[in-house]
């Protein structure tokens, strides 16, 4: 046997040496990628429970939500700041969605609800103030490009009121 056929041999028995780590390496960022979606997607719905908790479990809270979602003015300055930090943490929270979103964490799947959410929020006048007073220079430019032409589209959502009501969602119009 030559000293070629000695390396030859070498490298074939690298290259089957190799290959299973290789396979074993794609199969464990397969997984890893599995787990960080899955996370991800827990971490919104964790979020999404905390906030929609706040609302449901202090009558004095969604009293404020209801009515600064369709009057700020009918606050006064105590419930503005209160439905300001509200509104601007739920816009906070999809920013952070937005960035798992993009980069392909957060499934669609989880993202979906999330932009309805935010079109409704921007056709409502108080959500939208707090978008327009805060959060448009508060928020990362790409989300904030993202949700204004959400907005600028014009897509149809769902309306707490017309729920509520039991009216249809293209009588009820944006509000509530």
């Amino acid at each position: 046997m030559t000293l070629n056929d000695a390396y030859l041999i070498s490298q074939i028995v690298a290259v089957v040496l190799v290959a299973p780590t290789l396979l074993y390496l794609a199969l464990q960022v397969r997984q890893n990628t599995a787990q960080m979606r899955a996370g991800a997607t827990q971490q919104y719905l964790e979020t999404a429970k905390d906030l929609n908790l706040a609302l449901i479990s202090n009558k004095q809270a969604a009293s404020v939500y209801r009515r600064g979602v369709e009057d700020l003015e009918a606050l006064d300055e105590d419930e503005k700041t209160q439905f300001f930090f509200y509104a601007g943490q739920f816009y906070q929270s999809f920013a952070d969605m937005y960035v798992l979103w993009k980069a392909k964490t957060l499934p669609d799947t989880a993202w979906y609800p999330i932009r309805k959410h935010l079109i409704s929020m921007m056709a409502m006048s108080g959500t939208r103030r707090v978008w327009d007073n805060w959060a448009r220079e508060g928020l990362s430019p790409g989300f904030v490009a993202y949700v204004e032409a959400l907005a600028a589209a014009g897509e149809a959502t769902y309306s707490l009121k017309g729920a509520l009501s039991g009216t249809p969602r293209e009588k009820a119009g944006p509000e509530l």
